[in-house]
């Protein structure tokens, strides 16, 4: 069985979607048909937690059938659909079930590869294993500035909610909900990845290039996990765009502050131009 020979590990809100679209219409490359495999922020996983993993494949493959009826073309949709529910089961993230993943015959002689921006901040405790597991993988990390990637969380957590908080009350909710949900800790995650993968086998990029430069940040990531160059298109289309919801100034600056020291670590990891750059 082949294993992945890159690995998107995140963050959350800071364009792993938008990479995932862009890298899988590169036929050098290959993704599973479905984004954020879960395996190595789930190796203790409860039995409450893999069937919640079972019924994300099963909808996935739902959805796989459902777009090809809907565009009635021929396409390998049903096959892909196939494929996910042939890893539903009580396998479910074993570590042969993760191999499994890539001996699909589509990823021969392809740089295949995953994304799951939640192993940021939620695999560090499995980098032992990824490291054993993965000798030769590649890692690549998209850095967002960390006021805007926290605001773009909260206001998904809102459209998810169905209702825009109208107290301040409703909006310290959203606060301490952000505050209890771990994503995004530059400052401890971070150091801990780079420890065990040097700049060959871990690429910092920011975010801001996915806006500005989207072409040359594709053209690094190819290079990077050696896959072959390819025209993109749809570079700058926005994935995924989050709800569009007013965030008081009070709300802001309360962000901010929590923030703050996600901010101070990149410009001293990464200097100015870089933090800068993550926007």
């Amino acid at each position: 069985m082949t294993l992945p020979g890159f690995i998107g590990i995140g963050t959350h809100k800071a364009g792993t979607t938008w990479l995932h679209q862009m890298l899988a219409q590169n036929p050098s490359i290959w993704l599973p048909p479905i984004k954020e495999i879960h395996f190595f922020d789930k190796l203790d996983a409860s039995p409450e937690q893999k069937h919640q993993r079972n019924k994300h494949f099963e909808q996935a493959a739902e959805r796989l059938e459902r777009s090809k009826r809907q565009r009635g073309s021929a396409g390998d949709n049903m096959e892909k659909a196939a494929f996910l529910r042939s890893l539903i089961g009580d396998h479910m993230l074993s570590d042969d079930w993760y191999r499994s993943i890539f001996a699909y015959p589509d990823a021969a002689g392809k740089v295949a590869g995953e994304i799951t921006p939640a192993y940021l901040d939620h695999a560090t405790d499995a980098l032992p294993k990824i490291n054993e597991m993965l000798p030769a993988t590649k890692f690549v990390l998209i850095v967002r500035e960390p006021l805007s990637r926290s605001l773009s969380q909260v206001r998904m957590a809102i459209g998810r909610m169905g209702k825009t908080p109208e107290t301040k009350r409703d909006w310290e909710f959203f606060i301490n909900r952000l505050k209890g949900n771990i994503r995004g800790t530059y400052m401890t995650a971070i150091p801990i990845w780079r420890s065990y993968f040097g700049p060959d086998r871990l690429l910092i990029l920011p975010f801001g290039r996915v806006k500005h430069d989207p072409a040359g940040l594709l053209r690094d990531v190819d290079d990077f996990i050696g896959a072959e160059r390819f025209a993109y298109d749809a570079m700058t289309e926005q994935v995924h765009k989050t709800k569009d919801v007013e965030i008081p100034q009070w709300v802001k600056d309360e962000v901010e502050k929590m923030v703050k020291p996600q901010k101070d670590y990149l410009i001293e990891a990464f200097g100015q131009g870089f933090y800068d750059a993550t926007r």
